[in-house]
Parts: structure tokens; C-alpha cells; sequence
């Protein structure tokens, strides 16, 4: 399910429809560390260059020089642990020797606004519902898939699989169709009128016959069919595979509806911008040999916002420009999804029917960006900063319109680092720009030696294994290990000069771009200040907390982390020197 917030890079603050931070709910896995108040004594004293680092684990220190002219630090308290419990894990610092931390200078970043984009968002796009939807019916669908399959083997997927609207002939322009708006996935059918009104090479466009007035136009519906055809299919296509084919057309449905428009209720300031239901994979008929699901499609199909210029669906007035502004990136956000869900059933047959959560989304979230390197003319690992994205009209109108969901969902993780995390099975705003950039971060970093990403982004879809399995199968074993040193990342990227190329994101500059796009000119990670007395906290797997301290010139001061139980021991720290 699509959705976006945007902080689009206009006036130089966050558009308001932006929502503040989401708190998370956690429980930790126990309450108070039982590790040792002084952990042992580190076994050697490191004197680290600007940009080196060194790990302390849990039950262990580390011992710090602070060279001729005094270092300032930056420690990651991350917790490595990806399998079991996702509960927070409790953690104590120790400190001995360090001295108060100085101001870290942010790059210096000219704060004139990029212009304006032709159309304005009033509202943001809210993907949670179809997420919802999806996992809701994800149990009564499971069952389903064998029999599916064998259906399919059988060539009697179509014939059986066919609803009473659907012709085994080709679909002509003027052809009506019943399609089945109910929210359940078998169980009931709340049927539609829709008239096809356009036809392309990979695509069927119909609107319901109860759409407003004064929405598209025939022109609108071929031009939607034109863009599918030539821009979204073949990027979704050729970095995530083709979805098996339904009926005499084997095209994707675009429909454009008022039930979606239903969807959002008067005068909120999100709304549902379109999904995709996995009930529509499946056939409809029952026989001896195969277990029907009635309420379905049996399409691939998209369910779209449509125009509606005099507010008549629940008084939100949805006026044509507003919706063309962003279907394009619904579709390719959409069609992934699609993809997904059609070769994990048919294709591939995978054991694991359907991927988790955070991680299909996060790879909807990889489908923009992609979107956006197309139509900007740029591409992965080019440290996109405000001046590239300033380059050119083409750059920046790509970025608001694709790319700027992205910054404002993963802004949402920098706020609060320690209570989210790429992994997080809750689909928040703030899991979705972490897995997001988690997954721009794994991509990166598996192609430095070279390597396409669309052969990451194809394995990670094509894949006999969902989640946490899924990423070792693709990213290596050391998930954990590659999460903590993409949440350092998250501070020294493009700040800290001289460190490790695993603390790097080499296709962004946030440190440059976010202070433009927020309204307070920082970048936004939550970052403390390491008190001489310790600290102490929690954090979630996958996640991490920041912390800078200094030590004084010609003084060794010491680190010590301590974890609590069971979860103690994924609980690992970083030191960089920064300074």
C-alpha cells in the first residue's frame, strides 16, 4: 500500500503534511542491564585517527587516548540481534576520563530554497491501510496457494479463475466489467461497473462507472496507460521480475474507482492513494481440485484514487491535477507488490507464501527511488546532494514527486533511532524510511567491487525465504553486523572524514539535503551528550542510540557497555573519532 509524506525541497522546510514522529510503543527484554556496573579493564589503549573506529561489546571496555590535542567521539550503542524476540534490550554505559563534547560542525549548506513544484500537495498519501488490508487476510489466503498452483499447472487457472464479467476473449475499449470493491478477501463481493476506456502494451485502464464528473479525460486514461507501458512497467520488470499472467490478455488492470476515495475520511490529511490486494491473485471458482476465493479479481489489478472535483465522495475534493500528480508513483510503489505477491505464488512457488511486512514495503519504498533516478536522469552511489538536486528542473521535479516520501519517512527513523529500526514488524512511517534506506545502504555496499542493483533487488523478490532469511540469503549471514554499521552510517556519512567505506551511503547526502528540506536547518538524528556520569537505555533490534563525548589531550579515558540478559549479548558498541 502507497503512502507518503512529503518534505519536498520547496521554501526549505517540511511541507505540512508532514506528520510529527509516531513513539513506539517497546517493551525491553529487561528492565536494568546485568552486566558488570565496571566492566573489565580494556586490554589495550587505542589512539584513533579522524575517521577510525573501534567496537567495545557488551561486558567489555574500551581505553581511548585523546592524542596531543584532545579527540571527540561518537559512540553507537546498536543492537545486533535479528532473530527471536523484537522487544527492546536494556544497556549501560560506563564512562571513565572523558570530558563534555564540543559542537560538531555540520557541513555548511546554503539554504536557498529549490523552486517551487508546479503542483502543490495539500495532504500526504497514506500506504498504511492496503499494508493492514494485505496482512488481515494473509492467514484464509495461505491456505489457498497449493491448490492455486496446481490449478495453474493444470491450465485451469483461467478458465476457473475467470470472473462472471470477465470474457475469454481479448478486452475491447467499451467493454464493461464487474469488479468485486469489497475490503474482505473471499468472503463477501460488493461489485462495480467499470468501462475499459483504455488499452496499452502491458496495460488495461478502466474507471468506474460511478466516478464524478469533471475527472479524466479518454486522453488522461491513455496517457495513464502510455506511462505504465514505457515507465513503470519496464523499471518494475527489469528489477524485480514480470508477474504471471491472468486471462486472454495477461495485461495489468488499472482501475480507477471511487472506493478508494471511500477510503479517506472528510477532512483528513492523509489519503489512500491507491493498493493492491493479494485476494486478486487467487482464483474465484471451488471445485474437487481447487479452492476458490470469491471474492476475487483473479487480476493484476490496481485499485486507484480517481478525480473528484466538487468533493462528492466524503467532501475531499480530489481535483485531476492533484491525482495525476501521484499516480505515476503509486503505480510503481503498487506494482511491486504485485510482482512480489504473483512470483512468491506462481512463479518461484515459494514455501513462504508472502513477504513480511517491513521488508515488501521497504522494497515498494526502492521502487520510487528507482522511479526517481529514471526521470531525474541520475542514478545509484552519485552522493546526490541540495546541488544536484538543484541541477535541474527535470533532478528536482523528480525528487518531489518520487523521491521526497522517502526523506520525510526515513527522516521519521533519524528522530528517534533507538526505539525503531529497519526491521520492526509495525509499519510505521519510521520502520518504512529505515528499511528504505537500510536496503539503499545493503545494495551499495554489496556493489562496491561492482554489481547491478537490479540483481539485488530481483533476489530479494525472487526468493524461497522471507525476511530476516531473505537478507542473509542475499546480503551474507551478518545481517546484524551490517545494520550496526549502516546505523554508524547514519552519523558519519559525508560528516566524518577518513572512515571506513561500511560507514558510508554513497548514493545520498542527507547531511546536505535534510537541512534544506526541515524547518530548523539540522540533520536530524537524535544525538546526546555522553555524560561523565554514563548512560543508560534501550534500544530495539536493528536499531541503535547516539552518543558524543571528548577526551582531553594527553588523557586516556575509558568505555565500558553492559547489556541486560538474554538480549545482552547482541548489544554492541562503535567508537568513531570524529574530530
Amino acid at each position: 500500500m502507497f503512502v507518503c509524506r512529503h518534505s519536498r525541497i520547496l521554501c526549505g522546510v517540511v511541507n505540512a503534511g508532514a506528520v510529527a514522529f509516531m513513539t513506539l510503543g517497546c517493551g525491553t527484554r529487561d528492565s536494568t542491564p546485568t552486566g558488570p556496573a565496571s566492566p573489565p579493564a580494556a586490554t589495550s589503549t587505542a589512539t584513533l585517527a579522524v575517521g577510525a573506529s573501534t567496537t567495545v561489546a557488551a561486558g567489555s571496555q574500551a581505553a581511548l587516548t585523546g592524542g596531543s590535542s584532545g579527540g571527540e567521539f561518537v559512540l553507537v550503542v546498536a543492537d545486533t540481534a535479528v532473530d527471536g524476540t523484537s522487544a527492546a534490550v536494556a544497556f549501560q554505559v560506563v564512562t571513565s576520563g572523558i570530558t563534555a563534547a564540543g559542537a560538531v560542525s555540520l557541513p555548511s549548506t546554503s539554504r536557498v530554497p529549490l523552486p517551487g513544484s508546479d503542483v502543490p500537495r495539500t495532504s500526504r498519501l497514506d500506504f498504511d491501510f492496503a499494508a493492514r488490508l494485505n496482512e488481515r487476510w494473509h492467514a484464509q489466503l495461505a491456505p489457498k496457494v497449493a491448490r492455486a498452483r496446481s490449478a495453474r499447472s493444470a491450465g485451469a487457472l483461467s478458465a476457473r479463475g475467470s470472473s462472471a464479467s470477465r470474457s475469454a476473449a481479448p478486452t475491447q475499449v467499451g467493454d464493461l466489467l464487474r469488479l468485486n470493491v469489497s475490503e474482505t478477501a473471499c468472503d463477501s463481493v460488493v461489485n462495480r461497473v467499470a468501462r475499459v476506456v483504455a488499452i496499452g502494451t502491458q496495460s488495461i485502464v478502466v474507471a468506474d462507472t460511478l466516478n464524478p464528473a469533471g475527472g479524466f479525460t479518454t486522453a488522461d486514461y491513455q496517457r495513464f496507460a502510455a506511462r505504465f507501458d514505457t515507465l513503470v512497467y519496464p523499471i518494475d520488470v527489469g528489477n524485480f521480475g514480470a508477474p504471471a499472467a491472468f486471462g486472454a490478455d495477461g495485461k495489468i488492470i488499472l482501475f480507477f474507482t471511487t472506493a478508494v476515495n471511500a477510503l479517506t475520511p472528510k477532512g483528513s490529511s492523509s489519503f489512500v492513494g491507491g493498493f493492491f490486494f493479494d485476494r486478486d491473485q487467487f482464483p474465484v471458482l471451488s471445485s474437487a481440485e481447487l479452492e476458490g476465493c470469491a471474492g476475487s479479481n483473479a487480476s493484476n489489478l490496481f485499485y486507484l484514487l480517481t478525480p473528484d472535483p466538487l468533493g462528492s465522495v466524503n467532501g475531499n475534493v480530489r481535483r485531476t491535477g492533484f491525482v495525476d500528480s501521484s499516480t505515476t508513483a503509486v503505480l510503481a510503489h503498487e506494482f511491486q507488490h504485485l510482482i512480489n505477491s504473483s512470483r512468491r505464488i506462481y512463479v518461484n512457488k515459494s514455501p513462504q507464501a508472502f513477504e513480511v511486512t517491513w521488508l515488501n514495503e521497504g522494497l515498494s519504498h526502492i521502487a520510487e527511488e528507482l522511479l526517481f533516478y529514471h526521470e531525474g536522469g541520475v542514478g545509484p552511489r552519485m552522493n546526490l546532494d541540495v546541488a544536484a538536486l538543484r541541477s535541474a528542473v527535470r533532478v528536482k521535479d523528480a525528487f518531489n514527486t518520487n523521491q521526497s516520501s522517502n526523506a520525510s519517512r526515513y527522516r521519521e527513523y533519524l528522530i528517534s533511532p533507538s526505539t525503531t529500526s529497519p526491521i520492526r514488524d509495525d509499519d510505521s512511517l519510521s520502520t518504512r524510511g529505515a528499511t528504505w534506506d537500510f536496503l539503499r545502504y545493503a545494495a551499495d555496499r554489496r556493489n562496491r567491487g561492482g554489481g547491478t542493483d537490479a540483481s539485488v533487488w530481483m533476489a530479494l523478490v525472487n526468493s524461497p525465504t522471507n525476511g530476516i532469511a531473505n537478507l542473509r540469503r542475499v546480503f551474507g549471514a551478518n545481517v546484524g553486523s551490517m545494520l550496526r554499521d549502516w546505523s554508524v552510517s547514519n552519523y558519519t556519512d559525508d560528516l566524518v572524514t577518513g572512515v571506513s567505506a561500511d560507514f558510508t551511503q554513497p548514493s545520498w547526502n542527507w547531511h546536505s539535503i535534510f537541512p534544506v528540506l526541515g524547518s530548523t536547518g539540522t540533520y536530524p538524528l537524535a544525538v546526546a551528550a555522553l555524560s561523565v556520569a554514563g548512560a543508560s537505555g534501550t534500544v530495539v533490534p536493528g536499531g541503535a542510540a547516539f552518543y558524543r563525548f571528548s577526551v582531553a589531550a594527553n588523557a586516556t579515558a575509558s568505555i565500558g557497555l553492559s547489556a541486560g540478559g538474554t538480549g545482552g549479548p547482541g548489544v554492541q558498541g562503535v567508537i568513531v573519532r570524529i574530530r
